[in-house]
């Protein structure tokens, strides 16, 4: 740090006290690696604080849809509308068992669940989706058009309350590990 007070010359168009201030920062360039370093770890941090809480959001959405409940669009949970007698009398027969259960968990061969997953839409976003087409195509029957007859909707691709905090948990989480 250097630091230099003058007075005024006569050529120069300031009358009175001149101070010249240099300061030479040593180790600038650490300074500014470290800076450097910073930012990547934020940026690294951010992005699997963002992967975990897809992720939890992905399990949470089979894992509610195995035990038959669904989330309206205000998050609040809802058991699934039981199945029909007809569409009962076809699961027992398509599946060769008498005691077929009767929980509705929009499983009957296990692909359109197993095809949801999270997915990498920007820097700050993730979208949880379908991306075989036909297992996208049930899902939205299901949750939004209406499945089998009576049009039945069983909505179970949004979040509940429960499962927010807790993505925000786990997100808070991974992000409070951010060294400065």
């Amino acid at each position: 740090f250097y630091s230099r007070c003058r007075e005024g010359s006569s050529t120069s168009t300031q009358i009175g006290k001149i101070m010249d201030l240099k300061i030479d920062l040593v180790g600038g360039v650490q300074i500014k690696k470290a800076i450097d370093d910073l930012q990547k770890n934020i940026k690294k941090k951010e992005e699997v604080a963002l992967n975990k809480a897809a992720q939890f959001i992905t399990v949470a959405i089979k894992d509610r849809t195995a035990r038959g409940i669904g989330v309206n669009k205000q998050g609040r949970r809802k058991e699934f509308q039981r199945y029909s007698d007809s569409y009962l009398k076809f699961l027992v027969s398509k599946r060769n068992k008498e005691n077929a259960s009767s929980r509705v968990n929009l499983f009957f061969s296990g692909l359109m669940l197993a095809n949801l997953q999270p997915k990498k839409t920007g820097t700050f976003s993730r979208r949880i989706f379908f991306p075989n087409r036909r297992e996208n195509l049930k899902a939205r029957f299901h949750d939004e058009i209406g499945a089998g007859k009576g049009k039945v909707k069983r909505p179970f691709m949004n979040v509940s309350k429960e499962e927010e905090e807790k993505m925000r948990k786990i997100f808070k989480q991974e992000i409070d590990k951010i060294r400065f």
